[in-house]
């Protein structure tokens, strides 16, 4: 059984990937890990609570015992990073929140990834960070980032991160830029 955890996963987002998950891999055990802030509703997951191959630990990634005592708990492969401070309006009222969880949060998955030597680390990223997008283009994975808000930024910086971790340490990583 592939044992994959899922931060923010109690989010929108986050919850319709656990939904899919359950529903299309019946050898997949999902942990959601968050944080339950402003984003997460525990209710987006009522449905799948009572199926043994999901577990719900509320905590936040900026923990890196929490997140170490989590991986090991459950035995984990694979971490989905969904986890994240949103909203370019919130990022510039608050940009320390955005700096921290978005970027000391996921130097915090990383290293946990890293030192437990997991086959996979995803980070869950937005196409913010590709910064203004001028008529028909689309971005491409190639674009440079242009980051625009103190929330692109954060996002970039994110992504610079778990790029550098698959250059410096050979971590598998994915990043997904989603609009």
């Amino acid at each position: 059984m592939k044992n994959i955890l899922v931060t923010g996963g109690a989010g929108f987002i986050g919850s319709n990937f656990v939904h899919h998950m359950l529903a299309k891999h019946p050898d997949y055990r999902i942990i959601v890990y968050d944080k339950l802030t402003y984003a997460a509703n525990l209710n987006n997951l009522a449905d799948v609570s009572d199926d043994p191959r999901y577990a719900f630990v509320r905590g936040d990634i900026c923990d890196p015992d929490k997140v170490a005592e989590t991986i090991e708990k459950y035995d984990i492969d694979t971490i989905v990073n969904f986890a994240a401070e949103s909203h370019v309006d919130r990022s510039i009222m608050n940009p320390d929140a955005f700096i921290q969880t978005d970027v000391y949060g996921t130097y915090v998955l990383l290293e946990a990834a890293r030192k437990f030597g997991l086959e996979r680390y995803h980070q869950i990223s937005t196409d913010e960070v590709y910064g203004h997008i001028h008529g028909d283009h689309r971005s491409l994975e190639t674009d440079n980032l242009a980051p625009r808000s103190p929330y692109a930024a954060s996002k970039a910086s994110a992504d610079h991160l778990v790029n550098a971790y698959h250059i410096t340490y050979n971590l598998p990583t994915t990043i997904t830029r989603g609009a």
